[in-house]
């Protein structure tokens, strides 16, 4: 009874391992979320935390995740940091990696709906500028501390507060009355948010990566913790953080998979 028991914890442990280990990473769900008011709808594709370059995230998925994006059909897509995978300065990076984060970057030629984004704290660490140059040559636009327009509606970078000087710069560069949507890599920058905008969407803290039950996504790498771990974190002004693609650290996700969000912002006409 009792070498069968230890046998049984053995393999489920063994399973455990594989499944969190090597088939949730390489899992992509699209959820879809709503939020605010109003007759006019948005469709905003979020999709963070990549980190090309990953045991699970070669540079071709970058070509799927693309393809799952359009099939989509949003109107508007955030990419709020994280596009590189590891803590090694590009000057240090060996030619094959350099090549291999390119052709990862060169998938984004392909989106059809215009892309902004900010940058993460693993970009901070690779080589900000030249992250940027690439992102922008694949027509992704950065805004990091800048805003910029969209069919009215002012999107708003806010830099990360890792790697970078994060401030609400960004905000005065919008009119009186435009709606603003505000992208941030981490939810530890909230609070350079106005109350009055639309919505805010982050990534940084995968979900948690492990998110276990009764206890639940204790491991964030953010000063909020678990209140920011994941999901809509608070409702004025709306947060939504995504657990985002790629792994940092240990190659594992459990019950925090990998993940697209389609928001439809709802807005006063």
């Amino acid at each position: 009874m009792i070498r069968a028991f230890f046998v049984s914890a053995i393999l489920i442990g063994i399973g455990l391992l594989v499944y969190a280990g090597w088939i949730e990473p390489r899992q992509l769900h699209v959820r879809e979320f709503e939020v605010g008011e109003g007759e006019r709808t948005v469709r905003i594709a979020l999709m963070t935390d990549i980190h090309i370059g990953g045991l699970h995230v070669p540079p071709d998925r970058v070509e799927t995740l693309v393809e799952r994006i359009n099939a989509g059909a949003p109107d508007l897509i955030l990419l709020p940091g994280d596009f590189i995978n590891g803590h090694t300065p590009r000057a240090e990076m060996k030619v094959a990696q350099k090549r291999a984060l390119s052709e990862g970057v060169s998938h984004f030629t392909n989106l059809t709906t215009p892309a902004i984004a900010t940058t993460g704290n693993h970009d901070g660490w690779h080589n900000r500028r030249a992250l940027t140059r690439m992102l922008n040559e694949a027509g992704v636009k950065v805004i990091d501390n800048l805003a910029t327009q969209y069919e009215g509606i002012c999107i708003v970078g806010i830099a990360d507060d890792l790697t970078d000087n994060p401030s609400a710069d960004g905000f005065e560069l919008c009119g009186d009355n435009a709606p603003i949507v505000a992208l941030m890599h981490s939810p530890d920058t909230r609070n350079f948010l106005p109350s009055e905008i639309a919505l805010a969407v982050a990534g940084h803290t995968h979900g948690g990566q492990v998110n276990l039950p009764f206890i639940g996504r204790r491991v964030t790498a953010t000063v909020c913790g678990q209140p920011c771990a994941y999901g809509l974190i608070q409702s004025n002004p709306p947060l939504f953080v995504s657990a985002g693609v790629g792994t940092s650290i240990l190659p594992i996700r459990f019950r925090a998979p990998p993940e697209i969000v389609m928001i439809t912002l709802h807005l006063p006409e």
